[in-house]
């Protein structure tokens, strides 16, 4: 009929737009929603772990700055780079030191210069570095640590963890004798040591004699009791990078604390083994 527009074929099996298609605006409600649900669990998990990580810095901060432990901190510190305690356990170096003093070591000094004659020192034991440590075990990792507290010595006692205490007595490059009596002569020439009045004067306990040079980077350490003392006699000579430090003030008992006189008084030794003024 005229006066009519076409209308437009429907095909019943053809699919409808998406923007016709039934229920297609909620599906995408729903599957935004469900994006956007994701994304706040997924930034509340992370938001809930970055909390977890700052409390436990906070806790490990507030753990790390508690006066204990800073004072536990400074402590062995102190003790592996300056000073450290120790007590005098033999007679080895009577009469200038007796048994259960107590003496704070140096440990800085030698970091700039090298051991020098009359010197006390402080070293780790031969067994470590000695002939006499052959066929000796090692001590397991940190035993040698757990040697130094208080009320676990004797429990985890090694000969390789201990310490030795002796007086340099010769220096490196030089010609070293000492006679049976324990006398010493450096380069030929005999050296006074008025800290020793013990020498081996007992034909039954006559000392080890010893003639030889010193190597470099080496010194003689024998003990002032000279008949009663395992020394560089017996073991050799002792490396400088074993040495831990400089016996320096004696502060036990208290009758006889104060800084550990120089053995020469004020003065040094030459190489000819003559003090010096």
């Amino acid at each position: 009929m005229t006066g009519q527009s076409p209308q437009p074929i429907q095909d019943p099996d053809a699919t409808p737009p998406d923007h016709e298609r039934p229920g297609q605006g909620q599906e995408d409600g729903d599957t935004r929603a469900a994006v956007l649900q994701d994304l706040h669990n997924t930034n509340a998990a992370g938001s809930s772990r970055w909390s977890l990580l700052g409390a436990l810095g906070a806790g490990l901060l507030r753990v790390l700055a508690s006066p204990s432990v800073v004072i536990l901190a400074s402590f062995i510190t102190l003790r592996t780079l300056v000073v450290e305690a120790r007590y005098i356990p033999s007679g080895s170096m009577l009469p200038a030191l007796q048994l259960q003093d107590r003496l704070l070591v140096d440990k800085l000094s030698y970091r700039f210069r090298m051991p020098e004659r009359g010197e006390i020192v402080v070293f780790h034991s031969p067994y470590r570095f000695a002939p006499i440590g052959h066929g000796v075990s090692d001590p397991f990792r940190g035993q040698c640590v757990l040697t130094n507290l208080p009320g676990l010595a004797r429990i985890f006692q090694h000969p390789k963890c201990d310490a030795y205490i002796k007086r340099v007595v010769a220096l490196p490059g030089e010609r070293v004798e000492v006679d049976p009596l324990g006398n010493v002569s450096i380069n030929g020439e005999p050296l006074p040591e008025p800290y020793v009045d013990r020498t081996c004067d007992d034909l039954e306990r006559l000392c080890q004699p010893l003639s030889t040079q010193v190597p470099t980077d080496h010194v003689l350490v024998l003990g002032d009791n000279r008949p009663n003392s395992q020394d560089g006699r017996f073991w050799g000579f002792l490396p400088t990078d074993q040495v831990i430090g400089r016996a320096w003030l004696r502060f036990w008992p208290l009758e006889t604390s104060g800084p550990l006189p120089p053995a020469y008084g004020t003065g040094s030794l030459s190489g000819s083994g003559q003090p010096t003024p």
